[in-house]
């Protein structure tokens, strides 16, 4: 039951327009019980954590953990004394960068491979549609559904182009329809251009040849004397309201999915 529930939260997370939204919601809240899952999507604002009410764009990220991708990439460094913590932090960077500038120098694609990729997928599903002109630069696409497509504002009623900054499929059925290259509809921020952008400013190396004293060369600081707490040290971080999961389980006294057992159980029982 709970891998259910994660299953219908996510598809209301991923949905793109209100309509969508409510459809999955009803389908959580028939699955959670509409008492446990309200009470718990009401702590975090919806713009926070579903797609169809961001008022940005995402280009197709969810998550927002990179503090803790982050913390995970330097689990070792993590442990040194502040000082080694810092310099060796700062050599894997350098060594990171190096290698991705490398990598793209050896690209031949407009958009970085993975993009090229995406693309490849999108413009299979775009086959499966008509596509009928409207006015300038605005066409109705038509599958199952039909969807109204503006290639001059980039948008489409499904929404998807506007979240991820992506054209969707209908989009670029409208766009093949107009005889316009796709890549003039993509964002700049997937050109594999605008990747080597991001890594053209390396972080330069440093020497400490020129210390006033050869034995200070090898001085470290160290971290203060203190006493240490019970217990092993906490090596993730502190996470937020919204990042907490909590985890349900099913009350020995009424029998529901929930965070109470038997114990603090308050629910009214059937005679």
């Amino acid at each position: 039951m709970i891998e259910e529930v994660k299953k219908k939260f996510f598809k209301v997370a991923y949905s793109s327009i209100e309509k969508e939204y409510r459809f999955n919601l009803r389908l959580l809240r028939q699955e959670g019980g509409a008492e446990i899952i309200d009470p718990f999507l009401a702590e975090i604002p919806i713009q926070h954590w579903c797609r169809a009410f961001y008022t940005g764009g995402r280009y197709g990220i969810m998550a927002n953990g990179i503090a803790e991708s982050f913390n995970s990439w330097i689990s070792l460094e993590r442990l040194m004394p502040v000082y080694c913590m810092l310099d060796q932090t700062r050599i894997k960077q350098m060594e990171q960068m190096d290698k991705r500038r490398d990598e793209a120098q050896r690209w031949t694609t407009e958009l970085t491979p993975k993009m090229e990729e995406r693309l490849k997928v999108q413009m299979e599903k775009s086959c499966r549609f008509s596509v009928h002109y409207s006015i300038p630069g605005v066409y109705e696409v038509r599958s199952d559904f039909s969807y109204v497509v503006n290639i001059s504002e980039h948008s489409c009623s499904c929404v998807k182009w506007q979240i991820n900054c992506f054209p969707c499929p209908h989009g670029l059925a409208a766009i093949q329809a107009a005889s316009e290259n796709v890549y003039d509809y993509i964002d700049k921020y997937f050109r594999v251009d605008m990747f080597k952008k991001s890594y053209s400013s390396p972080i330069r190396p440093i020497t400490n040849v020129d210390m006033s004293s050869s034995e200070s060369a090898t001085d470290f600081i160290l971290p203060p004397l203190a006493k240490r707490p019970p217990g092993r040290p906490r090596l993730k971080l502190f996470k937020s309201i919204g990042e907490v999961e909590k985890k349900l389980i099913r009350c020995g006294r009424c029998g529901k999915m929930g965070t109470h057992n038997k114990k603090s159980c308050t629910e009214p029982l059937v005679q």
